[in-house]
C-alpha cells in the first residue's frame, strides 16, 4: 500500500531454522543489519508454521534439528515456496550431514564466518537446484 512517502517496498524475508540459540541470534543480527527481514525457528515444525504465514525468499536450514531432518524440511519448504532459495547448514564433524542432498541445495559447513552467510544470502548467492 502506498504511503505519503511513496510505495512501500517489501523487505525480502529470510527464514533461519537453527536449534542453537546463539547461532540463530547471530544470524538474525547479521542478516538484519544486511537489510533482510529475518524470522527465526528453533525446530522444523516451528519453521513450517512460520513459513505458512509469510512469503519466504530464502531459508537457511540446519540439517540437524530436534524434530525433523533439515533436508526433509527443505524439501517441504521448497514445495510450498517454489520461489524460495535454500541453503543447508551442517556440522563438518558429521560427514553424513554435508553429503549431497536431494534438491542440490548448497551446504555451508559449520562453523562458518557470518560475513560468508551475508554473501551467500545476497542477490547473487547460490540458487537452489
Amino acid at each position: 500500500m502506498p504511503t505519503p512517502e511513496g510505495p512501500v517496498r517489501e523487505t525480502p524475508t529470510l527464514l533461519v531454522v537453527e536449534d542453537d540459540r546463539l547461532l540463530r541470534w547471530s544470524l538474525h543480527e547479521k542478516l538484519t543489519a544486511a537489510g533482510w527481514e529475518v524470522i527465526e525457528a528453533a525446530s522444523g515444525f516451528a519453521a513450517l508454521e512460520a513459513a505458512a504465514r509469510r512469503s519466504i525468499v530464502l531459508a537457511l536450514v540446519a540439517v540437524s534439528l530436534p524434530d525433523l531432518d533439515g533436508a526433509a524440511l527443505a524439501v517441504q519448504l521448497a514445495s510450498e515456496h517454489p520461489e524460495c532459495r535454500i541453503i543447508l547448514m551442517a556440522s563438518a564433524e558429521r560427514p553424513e550431514a554435508v553429503a549431497p542432498r536431494p534438491g542440490g541445495w548448497p551446504v555451508l559447513e559449520k562453523p562458518f564466518d557470518l560475513d560468508e552467510i551475508v554473501r551467500w544470502a545476497g542477490p547473487t548467492g547460490p540458487r537452489s537446484g
